[in-house]
């Protein structure tokens, strides 16, 4: 401190210094109150200046799906010069100059270019990415040409690339770029060039498959309801010795429930959890569906428990949704009851098809003050255009 006052010149600059930093302010009290304020507005120019203000702060850069967020809504209102000056400022920025020489953040740039349709500026910032000379270029980067134009539909770019970026990136192709290049033969439906892609590495024994190759495979046999295939690429990928993952075990139960085979999804369930291999909501919700379809509610009610007592996988509306919809179809208007009030404790809105059968059935079964009070608690949690869909079927209702 001495020094300092010992040296007018320094104490100078650090005022400056000082001076600089509180000019660097948000409109906003807090982060959350910006993200909060960014994920309510509406008009493009207020967003993009919101974000500008903002991204100058590390906790709102930190904050990566703000940014998606961003971009896909002014993708959305059609402001692609907005998307491209909020990614510029971010580029041009200070705070990040030191981030220029990290390879992922222009793979991040990038992929906000790809997900606002704007593959020309994201390969661009590839361009602008060697430019920098970035050390450490890495598969990643193929990875991420592939990426945006997979991920916008342009598959025949896709296999260009492949062939010619990694001699200009200098990298040579990992079993992740492979594995992209099977997802644009299955996005081009043709699952059967992806078999032989699978086939070709293994033939060629630079790059070996993973469960995710197989996983792929699974997928496309899978949407295109072809059984033969299914049980083929399981039966080949179990000869390898190559573990199951939550994808696989969800598309081998989605299949079983498909085949009403809901008693060895339960028990498939129960193996991947002895392996250690934790299920998804996906896993729960599909066996919970499945046992809706084939009537045995008592089944599915019982994996919906266990998917709360586990604690694997957070609940969502979607099993609660199903087991409400089947039993009302059947009848189990009781069951229908208990569903839809955990359904509205969860604050969530019930499907007003399912609401109208319970409240007919109850009012059948002349339960009719139940019936007033599950309409009344619906009331209660509609907004906007809801409301009045809401009165229409209400108005229907012989109360």
């Amino acid at each position: 401190m001495a020094s300092i006052l010992r040296n007018p010149k320094l104490l100078y600059s650090r005022a400056l210094f000082s001076a600089s930093i509180s000019t660097q302010t948000t409109p906003f009290p807090s982060f959350r109150a910006a993200k909060s304020a960014i994920l309510s507005e509406s008009d493009p120019e207020k967003l993009a200046a919101m974000f500008d203000q903002n991204s100058l702060f590390p906790t709102f850069r930190r904050h990566r799906p703000l940014y998606e967020v961003s971009v896909h809504k002014l993708a959305r209102s059609g402001r692609a010069d907005l998307v491209d000056r909020i990614i510029e400022n971010h580029v041009s920025s200070p705070s990040n100059a030191a981030s220029l020489k990290s390879e992922g953040f222009w793979i991040r740039l990038m992929m906000l270019y790809s997900s606002a349709g704007m593959v020309d500026q994201a390969m661009r910032t590839l361009d602008r990415m060697l430019q920098t000379k970035c050390s450490n270029i890495t598969e990643k980067s193929l990875c991420a040409c592939l990426s945006v134009q997979l991920n916008n539909g342009l598959f025949e770019k896709t296999h260009e690339l492949f062939d010619k970026m990694p001699q200009r990136l200098g990298v040579e192709p990992g079993v992740v770029s492979h594995n992209l290049i099977l997802k644009t033969f299955v996005n081009q439906n043709r699952v059967d060039l992806a078999r032989d892609w699978v086939q070709k590495m293994e033939k060629d024994g630079k790059v070996t498959p993973n469960i995710d190759s197989y996983n792929i495979l699974l997928g496309a046999y899978w949407v295109n309801k072809d059984s033969n295939g299914f049980d083929g690429v399981l039966k080949e990928m179990m000869s390898k010795g190559l573990d199951p993952n939550v994808t696989t075990y969800v598309y081998r139960i989605a299949k079983m429930c498909k085949d009403k085979e809901c008693v060895r999804a339960k028990k498939l369930l129960d193996e991947m959890i002895s392996k250690g291999v934790n299920p998804n909501s996906a896993t729960y919700n599909t066996i919970v569906r499945g046992f809706c379809k084939v009537g045995d509610f008592d089944s599915a009610k019982k994996v919906l428990e266990g998917m709360l007592a586990d604690g694997y996988a957070v609940p969502s509306s979607s099993a609660y949704y199903a087991l409400m919809r089947g039993a009302v179809k059947e009848g189990e208007f009781d069951l229908a009851l208990e569903m839809c009030k955990e359904i509205m404790r969860r604050k969530w809105v019930p499907p007003f098809e399912a609401m109208e059968g319970l409240v007919n059935g109850l009012l059948k079964m002349s339960r009719m003050e139940e019936a007033k009070e599950v309409i009344e608690k619906m009331k209660r949690k509609l907004t906007g255009n809801a409301v009045e869909s809401w009165a229409k079927i209400e108005a229907a209702l012989p109360l």
